[in-house]
């Protein structure tokens, strides 16, 4: 029987003065300044540096001047056990060669941002939980995922969306899941409110690469949308962290709630001004009807009745594709007339 133990290693092979610094959903405000602040509250900061940034993560490398000050720095920050903020130790020296910048001068890769804490001479890590809430100091929309080229000869995309640019406390998981389920049937969605973005995911990937396709520039409510695609794994990693959202913005799809029956071929249809209604009852499908419940959402330009002897359905034009998006959000599956009305974009003209 052999027994083995580890050989007693200098400290210098055990830890670093670097520390490699992951934060979950981070603040878009965050600067270099800002983690040195933050960090030398436990020693001297010599360097720091933003290694990328987007909606779901940034990783930034901080310096210490010694090992004794980054031991004391990832201590403190092991023990608030936060699900936001992950401190490492960092070995490689080639992305920080030392002495290459100092306090003063930053250097950032993909930090285009403004910050709010320029002026400040100390911070603490509850800041950058909290002031998520503040609104970034730039329209600069930031892609959520690395993997994401822009060029769409070369894009690589995934079954997850980023909808960036949602704004409006009316809007939960359930309105997206509304109208983002005319384009497939929807695995997960999470509504993060406070960092104004949304992920959804789906159950095939084309269905995502349709709404990144057809949906840029939506507007509903007061949001204005562009779509990015972020790693599959996204609302897992967003999952438990309550604080980043309400009970309502977080809806996991199933067969009950799949708009498309996965053994046929779905046939989807960009968004449109004029809306398909179906599961009416007969009382329910007439021009006057429609056109009372509509008016609540906007201006109705035209209904037409598609009743036959069995099914009761109406067409209803609005006059914009945003009061049309708002309708799909806010009455898909409610009920009229003791009935769930369906809701769908369609081709069709009036």
């Amino acid at each position: 029987m052999f027994s083995y133990s580890l050989p007693n290693l200098p400290d210098s092979l055990h830890f670093s003065h670097q520390l490699l610094l992951t934060l979950t959903a981070p603040p878009s405000n965050l600067n270099p300044e800002y983690f040195s602040s933050l960090m030398s509250q436990y020693g001297p900061v010599v360097n720091v540096k933003i290694l990328n940034r987007s909606l779901m993560e940034c990783r930034v490398l901080v310096e210490m001047a010694n090992i004794e000050a980054a031991k004391n720095a990832k201590k403190a920050l092991d023990q608030l056990s936060s699900n936001f903020i992950k401190c490492s130790y960092y070995q490689d020296d080639k992305l920080m060669p030392h002495g290459s910048f100092t306090i003063g001068s930053y250097e950032t890769i993909e930090d285009t941002t403004s910050s709010t804490y320029k002026n400040r001479h100390s911070t603490s890590i509850n800041d950058i939980i909290q002031d998520g809430d503040s609104k970034p100091h730039s329209t600069t929309v930031l892609p959520i995922s690395q993997k994401l080229i822009p060029s769409q000869k070369n894009i690589q995309s995934t079954k997850t969306v980023c909808l960036n640019g949602i704004f409006g406390k009316e809007l939960d998981a359930h309105k997206l899941y509304n109208i983002f389920s005319n384009f497939g049937n929807v695995d997960k969605i999470i509504l993060i409110n406070i960092k104004n973005f949304a992920l959804v995911k789906y159950l095939k990937e084309d269905q995502a690469y349709f709404v990144y396709q057809n949906c840029q520039n939506l507007q509903f409510f007061e949001s204005s949308i562009t779509i990015t695609f972020a790693a599959d794994d996204s609302i897992e990693k967003l999952f438990g962290l309550d604080t980043l959202y309400r009970e309502q913005d977080y809806y996991v799809g199933s067969e009950d709630t799949d708009r498309f029956n996965a053994n046929n071929k779905m046939i989807l249809l960009p968004p449109s001004q004029v809306l398909h209604i179906s599961n009416l009852k007969k009382v329910s499908s007439n021009a006057e009807t429609m056109w009372d419940i509509f008016s609540e959402f906007g201006v109705v330009e035209a209904v037409k009745v598609l009743n036959s002897q069995f099914k009761f359905m109406c067409l209803i034009k609005m006059e914009t594709l945003k009061q049309a998006l708002e309708v799909m959000a806010l009455m898909h599956n409610e009920e009229v007339d003791g009935r769930n009305i369906q809701i769908s974009f369609t081709k069709a003209k009036i």
